[in-house]
């Protein structure tokens, strides 16, 4: 009766972090999840005409993402860029535009590692997850060719929604510039300290009831 307790208690406190680990893995949080000429499902526009963000029909051909110009190369990821505007090449006056992402971690998140790449014509000049500032850049040099500019960092995340936000100034230029934003990255949420104690205890159990089994010995009885 106190194996089966043990295994069955086992069972459950295994039980529990899988199920956590579930809800709390990755969130793709990349620009241009979409068709070209369509508008992105996770990202919006504010501060532009538009409120939605555009996967462009046409892509300007000064933005690399990824080692070459796009369409050229075998870099046919151009599309992957969003822009406030259906047509990536169209010249936009310059100023800031912010480009907002809403996601949901798991409930036990608390932590994730944000990792991955970004381009922007003209330049990334700050990202923010729930209003906490996790990226800024001071310089003056324009982000839309070469490998990207990388993301590696941990971040505090919510249980439910968070909100991303990604701030592109656009410079002025000789009249005016295409302006845009493409990202790579996701969101890899680390569980509570509680759901590896759970685990912990999980496998001690099982450990436990295995040991017991092992010492239980066979006795045969002859009449």
């Amino acid at each position: 009766m106190k194996n089966t307790l043990a295994l069955a208690f086992s069972l459950v406190a295994l039980a529990l972090p899988v199920t956590a680990a579930q809800a709390a893995t990755s969130v793709d949080v990349s620009t241009g999840q979409g068709l070209p000429g369509t508008t992105d499902p996770l990202w919006n526009v504010t501060g532009a005409a538009e409120s939605v963000a555009f996967i462009p029909t046409n892509i300007n051909t000064a933005w690399f993402s990824g080692g070459a110009p796009a369409g050229q190369n075998g870099n046919n990821d151009g599309a992957r860029w969003i822009t406030a505007n259906a047509d990536g090449e169209v010249t936009v006056p310059a100023g800031i535009t912010q480009y907002t992402a809403v996601f949901t971690l798991g409930q036990i998140a608390t932590a994730a590692m944000f990792t991955g790449n970004f381009w922007s014509d003209n330049r990334v000049t700050s990202i923010v997850l729930n209003g906490i500032t996790i990226y800024t850049n001071s310089g003056s040099a324009s982000q839309f060719d070469g490998p990207g500019t990388s993301l590696n960092q941990w971040v505090n995340v919510l249980g439910g929604a968070n909100n991303l936000d990604v701030i592109v100034e656009n410079y002025p230029g000789s009249s005016g510039n295409p302006a845009g934003l493409r990202l790579d990255a996701v969101f890899s949420a680390v569980p509570e300290p509680g759901t590896w104690m759970l685990m912990m205890l999980g496998l001690g159990a099982v450990g436990f009831s295995m040991r017991r089994r092992q010492k239980t010995q066979v006795r045969f009885q002859f009449a």
